[in-house]
Protein backbone atom coordinates (compact mmCIF):
# COMPACT_ATOMS: atom_id res chain seq x y z
CA UNK A 1 0.00 0.00 0.00
CA UNK A 2 2.81 2.42 0.84
CA UNK A 3 4.27 1.85 -2.59
CA UNK A 4 0.99 2.72 -4.32
CA UNK A 5 0.63 5.91 -2.30
CA UNK A 6 4.26 6.83 -2.91
CA UNK A 7 3.87 6.25 -6.67
CA UNK A 8 0.72 8.40 -6.73
CA UNK A 9 2.56 11.15 -4.86
CA UNK A 10 5.48 10.92 -7.31
CA UNK A 11 3.11 11.27 -10.28
CA UNK A 12 1.40 14.25 -8.62
CA UNK A 13 4.75 15.93 -8.00
CA UNK A 14 5.86 15.26 -11.57
CA UNK A 15 2.68 16.92 -12.82
CA UNK A 16 3.31 19.92 -10.57
CA UNK A 17 6.90 20.07 -11.81
CA UNK A 18 5.72 20.05 -15.41
CA UNK A 19 3.38 22.97 -14.67
CA UNK A 20 6.22 24.89 -12.97
CA UNK A 21 8.43 24.37 -16.00
CA UNK A 22 5.66 25.61 -18.29
CA UNK A 23 5.25 28.69 -16.08
CA UNK A 24 9.02 29.35 -16.20
CA UNK A 25 9.01 28.99 -19.97
CA UNK A 26 6.04 31.32 -20.36
CA UNK A 27 7.58 33.94 -18.08
CA UNK A 28 10.91 33.69 -19.91
CA UNK A 29 9.11 34.34 -23.19
CA UNK A 30 7.43 37.40 -21.68
CA UNK A 31 10.75 38.69 -20.38
CA UNK A 32 12.19 38.57 -23.90
CA UNK A 33 9.30 40.56 -25.33
CA UNK A 34 10.09 44.14 -26.30
CA UNK A 35 6.66 45.47 -25.34
CA UNK A 36 7.04 44.62 -21.62
CA UNK A 37 7.94 47.63 -19.47
CA UNK A 38 10.95 47.53 -17.15
CA UNK A 39 8.74 47.51 -14.04
CA UNK A 40 6.77 44.59 -15.42
CA UNK A 41 9.99 42.75 -16.24
CA UNK A 42 11.09 43.10 -12.61
CA UNK A 43 7.81 41.56 -11.43
CA UNK A 44 8.09 38.80 -14.03
CA UNK A 45 11.68 38.08 -13.03
CA UNK A 46 10.57 37.70 -9.40
CA UNK A 47 7.78 35.31 -10.44
CA UNK A 48 10.23 33.36 -12.62
CA UNK A 49 12.65 33.05 -9.69
CA UNK A 50 9.88 31.75 -7.41
CA UNK A 51 8.72 29.23 -10.03
CA UNK A 52 12.31 28.07 -10.60
CA UNK A 53 12.86 27.56 -6.86
CA UNK A 54 9.57 25.68 -6.62
CA UNK A 55 10.56 23.42 -9.51
CA UNK A 56 13.88 22.64 -7.81
CA UNK A 57 12.06 21.78 -4.58
CA UNK A 58 9.64 19.55 -6.46
CA UNK A 59 12.51 17.77 -8.22
CA UNK A 60 14.22 17.15 -4.86
CA UNK A 61 11.00 15.71 -3.43
CA UNK A 62 10.58 13.48 -6.49
CA UNK A 63 14.16 12.26 -6.23
CA UNK A 64 13.70 11.50 -2.52
CA UNK A 65 10.47 9.57 -3.05
CA UNK A 66 11.90 7.64 -5.99
CA UNK A 67 14.92 6.70 -3.87
CA UNK A 68 12.56 5.45 -1.15
CA UNK A 69 10.65 3.43 -3.74
CA UNK A 70 13.88 1.90 -5.04
CA UNK A 71 15.00 1.10 -1.51
CA UNK A 72 11.63 -0.46 -0.67
CA UNK A 73 11.83 -2.64 -3.77
CA UNK A 74 15.39 -3.65 -2.92
CA UNK A 75 14.32 -4.56 0.62
CA UNK A 76 11.51 -6.75 -0.76
CA UNK A 77 13.96 -8.57 -3.01
CA UNK A 78 16.36 -9.10 -0.12
CA UNK A 79 13.53 -10.40 2.07
CA UNK A 80 12.63 -12.88 -0.68
CA UNK A 81 16.20 -14.14 -0.82
CA UNK A 82 16.33 -14.56 2.95
CA UNK A 83 13.54 -17.14 2.86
Amino acid sequence: MDSDIRNLRIQTLKTQLHVCRLVCESIANELRADYVATEQKAVLAHRWDKALKESRNLQLAIDMLEAQETEAGFNLVQAGWAK
